[in-house]
């Protein structure tokens, strides 16, 4: 079997171009096109501003793991929609921290006036975000 030549030149004007990269036109359209399904995007967690920077940073100062707390108390404030809310869990497992030590840097956070903390014995803590002194 041979090879036949075109008879007449090939031009951009011949080229599907659409179909050949896959892309859907209304023209490429069948009368009952079938619905794409949605692409679902990974799940990712994000911490709802504004945070004050201060605030961070006076956290970071404070040392130990006391500034990755605060990022997630900031967190937990994002998704309660509020500056008060009750810790959980979840909170030990996000910072990666044991029960005790979360308890330890709770204190050390309301003892420099950076939150304030409401314990009730056998219960998680409420916690509300203070806002930062002005300097």
């Amino acid at each position: 079997m041979t090879y036949q030549y075109p008879t007449k030149p090939l031009s951009l004007k011949d080229l599907d171009l659409d179909k050949e990269l896959g892309i859907v036109t209304e023209s490429s359209l069948s009368p009952n096109p079938v619905p794409p399904t949605p692409k679902l995007r990974p799940y990712r967690l994000f911490i709802k501003g504004p945070i004050p920077f201060d605030w961070l940073q006076r956290a970071n100062g404070i040392g130990g793991s006391t500034g990755i707390v605060g990022v997630a108390l900031w967190f937990y404030a994002g998704l309660h929609g509020s500056k008060r809310f009750k810790i959980d869990s979840r909170l030990d497992a996000l910072c990666c921290l044991t029960r005790q030590t979360r308890d330890h840097i709770l204190k050390r956070l309301e003892y420099r006036g950076m939150i304030k903390l409401f314990t009730r014995r056998g219960a998680y803590p409420t916690v509300e975000i203070l806002d930062p002194p002005e300097i």
